[in-house]
């Protein structure tokens, strides 16, 4: 994904930390948080996110930032502070309009009229997997575009058949693929660990219905408060023009006819209006 020149290339990763930065209410949702440092001194985090808390871009600067000043001292010299790089992979579509062909985004300080790059120290990659299986399955993409393609899509493989029997297909001459496969299948057989994936999906399915219930019942009050409003805005103009028309002196049958109010519920527009 990270596609480094020549002289960058990636020979290693140290795992530093997965839970990192689970700090707040909405990490909850966060499926996996990796902290890593490339052989290069390159920081990354990466994280995988199944639901919507409409927080991705301030929370995405704000483990950018923890992890770009982590260990950086007052006093040490500025080019300590390493190049650090985000790795957003959510299954939600975030930019609906933008690059509606584009499954993989990516994001650097640039100079918006010259596109002038400002440091290389800051790089977003944000992938949306609801667009790039789409974009799978109408053939628009394949496997051979790019290999990243068949690692991201195996997220999705556990709830695709199809996908799978695609995936082991290419892993026959893919040996890192390969053993991905079969330490997932592995893990897919554990008792434990299927017992903690059907926890969190359960939480998960929970959390989402209740979200859903709050935003039914939420519309409904807007939508009876909305009937209220314009039942209430139709009952003061009739009261005004009945106002009117008592001004004018016309006789209470004649108003009773025009508005279809009953002539107590006219008269007492009129004692309102003497009183």
């Amino acid at each position: 994904m990270l596609k480094p020149p020549p002289d960058r290339r990636i020979m290693g990763v140290t795992i530093l930390d997965t839970e990192m930065g689970r700090e707040h209410e909405e990490d909850r949702n966060a499926f996996l948080d990796i902290h890593a440092e490339l052989n290069n001194g390159n920081k990354v985090n990466i994280e995988i996110q199944v639901t919507n808390e409409h927080n991705m871009t301030k929370r995405t600067l704000y483990y950018w930032s923890r992890t770009y000043m982590e260990g950086f001292q007052k006093g040490d010299p500025f080019d300590k502070l390493p190049r650090t790089i985000s790795i957003a992979i959510i299954d939600y579509i975030l930019y609906k309009k933008e690059a509606l062909h584009r499954y993989h985004l990516t994001f650097d300080l640039m100079e918006r009229e010259e596109s002038i790059l400002w440091d290389d120290t800051m790089e977003i990659h944000l992938v949306e997997m609801p667009k790039l299986v789409r974009m799978w399955r109408q053939k628009r993409i394949g496997f051979g575009d790019d290999e990243v393609i068949e690692w991201l899509l195996l997220l999705e493989a556990d709830e695709d058949e199809g996908l799978r029997k695609e995936l082991r297909g290419r892993a026959m001459d893919n040996p890192i693929l390969h053993e991905a496969m079969e330490k997932w299948e592995d893990l897919s057989r554990d008792p434990n660990a299927i017992r903690e994936y059907e926890a969190r999906h359960k939480a998960l399915m929970d959390r989402l219905a209740a979200e859903a219930e709050s935003e039914r019942r939420q519309k409904m009050k807007y939508e009876e408060g909305l009937r209220e409003g314009l039942k209430e805005g139709e009952h003061q103009k009739t009261v005004e023009i009945v106002r009117n028309m008592l001004a004018m002196g016309m006789e209470i049958e004649a108003i009773v006819q025009v508005t279809g109010l009953t002539i107590e519920q006219v008269q007492k527009h009129r004692h309102d209006r003497i009183g």
